[in-house]
C-alpha cells in the first residue's frame, strides 16, 4: 500500500489505464481511481494487480495498490466486462453526482492544461 499523507484526502482521479483482461484474453481501457474513496462508490471499488502488458515493461512499484471501478456490486468473477471501461465514463460521472460527489473541474482543468496526467478523466470530492 502507498503511504503518504497526501492519501487521507477526499479528493480522488479517475484515470484510463490499459488492461490485460485474463478472462477475455483482450486488452481493454478500465476506469482506475487513485485510491480507495470514502461513501457508495467504495462498494464498487476493487484492488486489482496489473499484470505487465510487455515484457519490456518495468513494474515501478509492485507493492503499490491500484484500484479500478467495477460495473457492478458482486466483484466474484472476472468476467469479460468486470470493469468499467472509456465508454462508461458518462454514466460513472451522472453515478458520481447522483451519490454526493462533486466534480472539480477547476482542479481538473488545471492539471490536463499542464499536462501532468494525460490519463485523467477527472478530479472529484466526497464530503461525508
Amino acid at each position: 500500500m502507498c503511504d503518504s499523507p497526501f492519501s487521507q484526502t477526499s479528493s480522488y482521479t479517475l484515470s484510463l489505464e490499459p488492461y490485460l483482461n485474463t478472462y477475455s484474453k483482450q486488452y481493454q481501457t478500465i476506469i482506475t481511481i487513485d485510491k480507495m474513496p470514502l461513501g457508495p462508490l467504495s462498494q464498487l471499488v476493487s484492488h486489482y494487480i496489473s499484470p505487465k502488458l510487455s515484457p519490456f515493461q518495468r513494474v515501478e512499484n509492485p507493492n503499490c495498490c491500484k484500484y479500478a471501478i467495477r460495473r457492478n456490486y458482486t466483484g466474484k468473477a472476472i468476467r469479460d466486462d468486470y470493469f468499467l471501461t472509456t465508454e462508461d465514463v458518462p454514466s460513472l460521472l451522472s453515478y458520481l453526482n447522483a451519490n454526493g460527489y462533486t466534480i472539480d473541474a477547476n482542479t481538473t482543468k488545471i492539471v490536463q492544461k499542464a499536462g501532468i496526467n494525460t490519463k485523467m478523466v477527472c478530479i472529484f470530492t466526497y464530503a461525508s
